[in-house]
């Protein structure tokens, strides 16, 4: 599955901005945050828990699947369920998202054999775990079946913040950084403060490519992606991820 061809599929704009800088990778060990949750992300499904505590979370998705798959957690408002989410989305795939649903975010864009961990701040809740990535024919995982609900309790006492090192903020359309990335492993603050929800994908670069090389890929022309997935969030308003940054070039895009 073709990493850009999925990106347009959803109607992203490609990459905002490039770093000079090594992977950014994912860690969930010694990430910081409180409870750690695991989900096993599968074509089409997910594996784990049916309820978990609040708070500051910890949330690991493993792609034990043949296609790249997301976490996207919703929290579910005014009484509804998972069926009504699944069912609008069928009746009307492209059309504005109801207000009773509430994208909170969670790790994106897990390659096959690959895991991926996002840190966010859940209220208790009825929510759904969900993969809006489509098949080659642009089909969406969530209507091959790729839902799972999720109950989150209150926690039993409150977990501080991570403390982060910088600050990636998304807009309606760009991304900005609060300070330039410095070698080492980093806690990553994601604020959207755009009008609607926004995703965060890193990209690998591949080596002797620059990120303009994978804004002007066209997969119609067939040939190899010029960048992989290292880590990223999907739609939310807040959260956090550790990365660990090294040598080589970087594009953000969402």
């Amino acid at each position: 599955m073709n990493l850009l061809r999925q990106v347009v599929a959803c109607g992203f704009a490609v990459a905002a901005l490039a770093l000079t800088a090594q992977p950014l990778v994912v860690h969930a060990k010694g990430a910081p945050g409180g409870n750690t949750v695991t989900f096993d992300a599968f074509d089409f499904g997910f594996k784990g828990p049916d309820s978990i505590q609040g708070g500051v979370v910890k949330f690991q998705i493993n792609n034990e699947g043949k296609d790249i798959h997301h976490a996207q957690l919703i929290r579910l408002l005014d009484g509804k369920t998972a069926d009504d989410f699944v069912a609008g989305m069928k009746q009307n795939p492209n059309g504005p998202m109801p207000g009773w649903v509430k994208f909170v975010g969670g790790p994106n864009a897990v390659i096959p054999g690959g895991r991926a961990t996002a840190i966010m701040d859940l209220e208790p809740g009825h929510y759904l775990i969900t993969c809006l990535i489509p098949d080659p024919k642009g089909v969406l995982h969530l209507t091959h079946g790729m839902t799972r609900p999720l109950t989150v309790t209150a926690p039993p006492a409150k977990v501080p913040e991570p403390k982060a090192d910088f600050t990636v903020t998304l807009n309606d359309f760009n991304f900005s950084l609060s300070k330039p990335i410095t070698a080492g492993k980093h806690t990553v603050k994601v604020v959207n403060n755009g009008t609607m929800p926004h995703e965060l994908v890193l990209l690998h670069v591949a080596p002797g490519k620059k990120a303009a090389d994978f804004g002007h890929f066209d997969p119609a022309a067939g040939g190899f992606l010029p960048a992989s997935s290292s880590a990223g969030w999907s739609g939310l308003k807040r959260g956090w991820m550790s990365i660990l940054r090294r040598i080589l070039s970087r594009a953000i895009m969402g």
